[in-house]
């Protein structure tokens, strides 16, 4: 028997790396999310109203005020008659669920490499401004480090956009 070494990454693999992104969370992209969005919302229906539908007819079958779906005492004695049956897939589908979800967790802790989601040289250039903008309005970094207590005079206030302005520039 032989044992074989890990496989080394390549220089094109370091250097390009699989990066995964996810266009729902980026600006724009409206259609993908409107219909990402209704979709999960009606996979979501289709969990909770059989789930209401059951619950409210057999275990919540005593409370009035709770709309029933159906009344049938046939249909109760069913449900009651495979509770251990749904209690034994409940317990199986959870295990199966938590052991894919840490699965799926460790796997992209170990094994996906992570995309940087800012451009580094974009970020270089808008501390540089900020360096700047802040040296302008408040005076050297190394005396806004070293005081302890400061007064903004009212013309050093900031407006409600001006970082962001000075970044558009």
């Amino acid at each position: 028997m032989t044992t074989e070494k890990p496989k080394q990454p390549s220089t094109e693999e370091v250097e390009n790396p699989i990066n995964y992104t996810d266009h729902y969370y980026e600006k724009g992209h409206w259609w993908l999310k409107i219909r990402q969005t209704i979709v999960i919302i009606l996979l979501w229906l289709c969990v909770v109203i059989p789930l209401y539908w059951t619950l409210s007819s057999t275990i919540l079958a005593q409370k009035p005020h709770i709309y029933h779906a159906w009344r049938y005492a046939e249909g109760r004695d069913l449900f009651y008659f495979y509770d251990l049956f749904f209690l034994i897939a409940f317990i199986i589908l959870a295990i199966i669920i938590v052991g894919a979800t840490l699965h799926n967790n460790h796997r992209m802790k170990q094994h996906v490499r992570k995309e940087v989601q800012y451009d580094p040289e974009q970020l270089r250039v808008r501390k540089a401004k900020l360096e700047t903008f802040y040296t302008d309005r408040f005076g050297q970094a190394s005396f806004r480090k070293s005081v302890r207590r400061y007064t903004v005079n009212p013309d050093q206030n900031l407006e409600t956009h001006t970082i962001q302005k000075l970044y558009e520039d």
